[in-house]
């Protein structure tokens, strides 16, 4: 595979007095110097400068392209220019379109272009653009197969064709960089990659980091160990040259990772190759060498990172804790959703106010709850959104499990020291867990506003829950299922899947929409405690998306929880179809429940 990143750009190399640190500068014109380094944080730049590590494809311009596609992705006049051509446009496509011609070419077009000229910047676009994902091309899943094993499994035929249509769509999704088209010094919006990889589908032409989980959940069901092994390595690769997985795989999301769901997805990989009848002895042996040394050392880099980029202290109750937040390393707006993240910022006419928001929306994309009530002051406004400045309850809980992976896969490897490390810090997280983020009263955990101390919000999302089925067992002697009938027993019964939150903000993480990730999760911790729950939670969202495929033949990213087989809705754009991490999620039901899914 070739770099999209050819050699042969020019670019202007300056060197900051202060840091001494490698800056790249792209002048536009007099007035306007749009070095938006917001794209990748200072960090990020200076590593990407200093690492050829780009071996891959043997390119030791490699890490100067990159900076500089990123500032041209993140350059005011071209997004402001080509959102004036097309104003009802998505914003992501216009950062998704690779250069027609070297970007030395294109950026001294864009110096010169009348931006306020609708044909001049039609005749711009024509000359140096592509359309969005000119360079993504479909690859060959040549591990795919058309019956899976788990298909003998099953005996419903409506099921079995059900499942059929769903394994198909991994060959829909399978995706691969392709330079062909473009010329040397050109560049794409998009990362380097090691592997082909599994896009969600629809307006997402790029793998995200936290949808993998549940993509890798169903991969594995149809047992493309293979895939799954490429996907790891691809996320080992991220960590090796930026220290960390980024929320996807563009230029643009470098100032930002996602959930941390890296050790989960090793350990899924890990235990199900293990436990596969299909894999011969010397296949096992290779798989626990691979994940016991070059996956696990890439499991503590990131964890390495998160504890040093988002670590917070705060005195809570005379008493000094450390958690994790959600941070972002910008404070401009995404080139990505540039414009809707200016008409939110609109009212402020503070620049300092302006930035703290801004960081606040990118945070907010990190959790990769893009987003909710959850982290606004006002429910009603995004313009109150407050993520940096709230301690998560999943962030730390999933934590929680990697350091319990981390301790896991370290005492298979015989490393007891690290081991230990590892089980202590699990420790002294769930017991931070229960002490800072517990509410006895509500009998759930809060997120936590780190400036006032208090609950960010008193109303009930299901993230609330997360510490549940990442192992953290409640304080106060409540138990699991106390919680569960609680807070989401009538919600099972009377929605079609149940919904992330029961405000209706028009945000897409707000009601009525209901997510598979978080059914699946909810479905399997309650799966240990009361299997007839769990298949009746399973069977009304498992009934929602058959029904949408039924009536259109497409697998949905949120589905309406109000109405079976109808989309969800809300947020910045339009529902997408494809989509793996729902894939992921009914495969993975099927391979628990069967048949009992289409009974009554």
């Amino acid at each position: 595979m070739s770099l999209l990143f050819s050699s042969g750009l020019f670019i202007r190399k300056l060197t900051n007095a202060a840091s001494g640190s490698l800056i790249l500068r792209v002048r536009i014109s007099l007035n306007e110097n749009v070095s938006l380094s917001h794209t990748m944080s200072p960090d990020i730049m200076k590593l990407n400068m200093q690492k050829t590590s780009l071996d891959i494809n043997n390119n030791s311009n490699s890490s100067e392209l990159l900076a500089a596609a990123a500032d041209f992705y993140s350059n005011e006049k071209y997004l402001r220019a080509l959102k004036r051509l097309q104003p009802n446009s998505d914003s992501k496509a216009i950062v998704d379109r690779a250069t027609k011609k070297p970007l030395d070419e294109v950026l001294a077009a864009l110096d010169s272009l009348d931006e306020f000229n609708v044909n001049d910047v039609q005749n711009f676009v024509s000359e140096f653009l592509h359309e969005p994902g000119v360079e993504i091309k479909s690859a060959n899943l040549t591990e795919w197969t058309e019956q899976p094993d788990i298909v003998n499994t099953l005996h419903n035929n409506d099921l079995k064709q059900f499942f059929n249509a769903l394994n198909r769509q991994w060959l829909d999704l399978y995706k691969t960089l392709d330079s062909d088209m473009l010329l040397p010094g050109s560049v794409s919006s998009h990362l380097p990659m090691l592997h082909p990889f599994i896009v969600p589908g629809g307006r997402f032409l790029e793998i995200y980091y936290w949808d993998t989980y549940w993509t890798v959940e169903g991969l594995l069901v149809t047992g493309m160990f293979k895939t799954v092994r490429q996907m790891i390595e691809n996320f080992i690769n991220f960590i090796n040259l930026y220290g960390f997985i980024p929320n996807g795989s563009r230029v643009y999301y470098l100032n930002r990772s996602q959930p941390p769901y890296f050790a989960q997805i090793v350990l899924k990989y890990y235990e199900t190759c293990l436990n596969s009848e299909k894999l011969s002895l010397h296949e096992k042996s290779q798989i626990k060498h691979f994940v016991l040394n070059e996956a696990l050392d890439s499991l503590k880099k990131e964890y390495n990172f998160w504890m040093k980029e988002k670590l917070i202290e705060i005195n809570f109750k005379n008493k000094t804790y450390k958690l994790n937040i959600f941070k972002a390393k910008t404070d401009k707006p995404r080139p990505e959703s540039y414009f809707e993240d200016i008409i939110t910022a609109d009212f402020l006419t503070d620049d300092e106010q302006k930035s703290k928001l801004y960081q606040h929306i990118a945070s907010g994309a990190e959790s990769g709850h893009d987003f909710t009530s959850r982290w606004f002051q006002d429910p009603m406004k995004i313009s109150t959104i407050e993520a940096s400045d709230i301690i998560p309850v999943d962030l730390n809980a999933i934590l929680y499990k990697s350091e319990l992976v981390i301790s896991k896969l370290s005492d298979l490897k015989g490393d007891v020291e690290t081991a230990k490390q590892f089980r202590n810090y699990s420790i002294e997280r769930m017991n931070t867990i229960n002490t800072v983020l517990w509410s006895s009263e509500n009998k759930m955990w809060n997120d936590l506003n780190i400036n006032r101390l208090t609950a960010q919000s008193e109303h009930f999302y299901l993230s609330n829950l997360s510490p549940l089925w990442f192992g953290v067992e409640p304080p106060d002697g409540v138990t699991p299922m106390q919680m569960i009938d609680l807070h989401i027993r009538n919600s099972i019964d009377n929605y079609n899947g149940v919904p992330y939150s029961y405000i209706y903000s028009k945000e897409q993480w707000d009601f009525p929409n209901a997510w598979a990730p978080y059914q699946l999760s909810v479905v399997e911790m309650i799966h240990k405690h009361d299997q007839e729950l769990a298949l009746r939670m399973a069977r009304k969202f498992f009934n929602s998306v058959y029904t949408g495929w039924k009536l259109y033949d497409a697998f949905y990213e949120k589905y309406n929880s109000l109405c079976p087989g109808q989309r969800g809705a809300g947020g910045e754009y339009e529902v997408q179809s494809g989509f793996g991490w729902t894939n992921g999620v009914i495969l993975r039901l099927i391979e628990i429940f069967k048949d009992k899914l289409l009974e009554d």
